[in-house]
């Protein structure tokens, strides 16, 4: 929690691709509470939090940010069966946009600044990662906090020669201090800012420091984060339920209600898209588009509104500016064809073909690239399967004892029972 005295450090937890909710959460605290970010003794995060916490804090503009994360969604959507199809390659698209988009000094501008949650595959415990040497060293932690077994590949990647899987396995939400910690996340629960249920009848499981209620839109959400990446509307309305958390977090702890520039920014640097209204004013402006009764509180009728460019765009015409571009429909005559029905069927009907091809394409450029410790593990499992095979089909092969009365054979010399 926001401590001026003690300081105080931000959280974001894993959310696939749920991550427009921290630009959402993130640029409401630019514009309204700048310091709570850039006075922060440490922004940390777990994969989709961790990439996050790496883009805010190397200083990436945010039109780029909203057109890597739906970059990355589409990429996913544009098959049928999104990121379970073999072409699908998680971990190539992750590094080829980090090595795209971080700058070059990514590790002297969040060193000391960043925690990203690591899980160590030999014991499975956790550890969290603050100080780097270099550009590479930045990719391959953000890489191994993001990467789930068999969801991503098969072979966990290294960081500094030991090797990593997702930080939720051991730690979702870190935590620098627990009293004095923000802690973000898209999903019900128990967090700071996150989106909240009026009703507190809900059960509740707490999973590797993640506290989450057992409702229905949680396993929606949990559904769209992992499996099924959620279409244009959805992503702008998580981005804007992103923003109105942060509001209501930023309100009902009192620590600002108009915005308030950065005090280390000097006066050149400060953007006038930062000025905004007074909050009030704009409460009685989004009163007046929704119609609200008097007496009605704003916030709750806010978080359970479908998306609405007005209410953004009332809130924040930057982003809402950049959501739009960012989520501007794709489609052309390709996507109008895709979606007739004889080339929909067609599709199902090849689709074995295609997933045997996919399947073994990513065979051949990750044998290459295997640990050799990994390769005698599969040489010998391999063995063990298809013996086990030969003993179910011939049973015939298999050693018969002699019937009872009857002598043993005795074998030849040099050779022993096991090689027969």
């Amino acid at each position: 929690m926001y401590d001026p005295e003690c300081g105080w450090s931000l959280s974001f937890g894993g959310s696939g691709f749920l991550g427009l909710y921290y630009v959402g959460v993130t640029h409401c605290l630019s514009e309204r509470a700048p310091y709570l970010l850039h006075n922060a003794r440490m922004i940390l995060g777990s994969s989709a939090g961790a990439l996050h916490a790496a883009t805010f804090l190397s200083g990436i503009p945010l039109d780029r940010v909203l057109q890597i994360i739906m970059d990355l969604t589409w990429k996913a959507r544009r098959q049928n069966l999104g990121v379970l199809h073999p072409s699908f390659n998680m971990g190539k698209y992750l590094r080829d946009d980090l090595q795209e988009h971080l700058p070059d000094n990514v590790h002297q501008l969040i060193s000391g600044k960043i925690g990203i949650s690591l899980t160590r595959v030999s014991d499975r415990r956790n550890v969290l990662v603050s100080d780097f040497q270099s550009k590479a060293e930045v990719v391959d932690a953000l890489l191994c906090s993001c990467f789930i077994p068999f969801y991503c590949g098969l072979i966990p990647p290294a960081f500094r020669g030991v090797r990593y899987i997702d930080g939720g396995f051991s730690d979702n939400l870190p935590l620098a201090d627990v009293k004095t910690t923000i802690t973000v996340c898209p999903f019900y629960g128990e967090f700071d800012i996150c989106p909240k249920i009026k009703s507190t009848n809900f059960l509740h499981v707490n999973v590797t420091n993640v506290s989450f209620h057992l409702c229905l839109r949680n396993f929606h959400l949990l559904s769209r984060s992992l499996f099924f990446p959620p279409g244009c509307e959805m992503m702008r309305e998580t981005c804007l339920h992103g923003y109105l958390d942060a509001c209501r977090f930023l309100e009902e702890n009192g620590i600002s209600d108009r915005p308030q520039l950065c005090p280390s920014l000097s006066s050149e640097e400060k953007e006038p898209e930062a000025i905004l209204p007074c909050w009030e004013d704009q409460r009685q402006q989004l009163s007046l588009i929704l119609g609200l009764a008097e007496g009605e509180e704003l916030m709750e009728r806010l978080s359970t509104l479908p998306w609405d460019e007005h209410i953004l765009d009332t809130l924040s015409p930057r982003l809402a500016a950049g959501l739009a571009e960012a989520t501007r429909d794709r489609g052309g005559y390709l996507s109008r064809l895709s979606s007739l029905l004889p080339v929909w069927v067609m599709y199902y009907v090849m689709l074995p073909v295609e997933l045997a091809v996919a399947l073994l394409h990513r065979l051949l450029i990750w044998l290459p690239n295997s640990p050799d410790d990994f390769i005698q593990w599969l040489q010998w499992a391999t063995s063990q399967v298809c013996a086990r095979l030969m003993t179910c089909l011939l049973p015939s092969s298999r050693f018969q004892r002699p019937a009872s009365g009857q002598p043993v054979p005795s074998h030849p010399a040099g050779c022993s029972s096991a090689d027969l």
